[in-house]
């Protein structure tokens, strides 16, 4: 769940530290329920894939991402995430159905996160304003 506004985020950026925060405060709570319902989904064999899906925050706080692998990972544990949730079509070790446990993390928390990160917006804008 990626919100990618350049220029939302730098008007967001001006805003004073105390309205700014409850903006952070939801980007930080929707990411890390986020990464738990992904842990939640993801396939239990050996953990390794549970253990894998963290967070990451940049632009102070304004962008929160559910990771599932490093981009500094080797290839074959790319590709070893990429075939869990998607699946393999051919190959060595044959066909196998894809988890989409990230998709469906998406799919269950898009509309909750977005309402959150609105809610937290306008109260935002309220206290700026002088009327929260």
């Amino acid at each position: 769940m990626k919100t990618d506004a350049a220029k939302l985020i730098k008007k967001l950026k001006q805003l004073p530290g105390a309205q700014r925060k409850h903006i952070t405060s939801a980007i930080q709570k929707s990411t890390e329920e986020g990464a738990r319902v992904a842990r939640v989904l993801a396939p239990e064999v050996t953990g390794e894939t549970r253990d894998g899906i963290t967070t990451e925050y940049r632009d102070d706080g304004m962008t929160g991402e559910v990771v599932v692998i490093a981009s500094d990972a080797p290839r074959e544990e790319k590709d070893r995430a990429y075939s869990i949730e998607h699946g393999r079509k051919k190959g060595g070790r044959g066909t196998t159905e894809g988890f989409h446990h990230v998709h469906r993390t998406r799919q269950f928390l898009g509309k909750k996160h977005r309402n959150r990160i609105k809610r937290a917006v306008k109260k935002a804008a309220k206290e700026v304003a002088g009327n929260g």
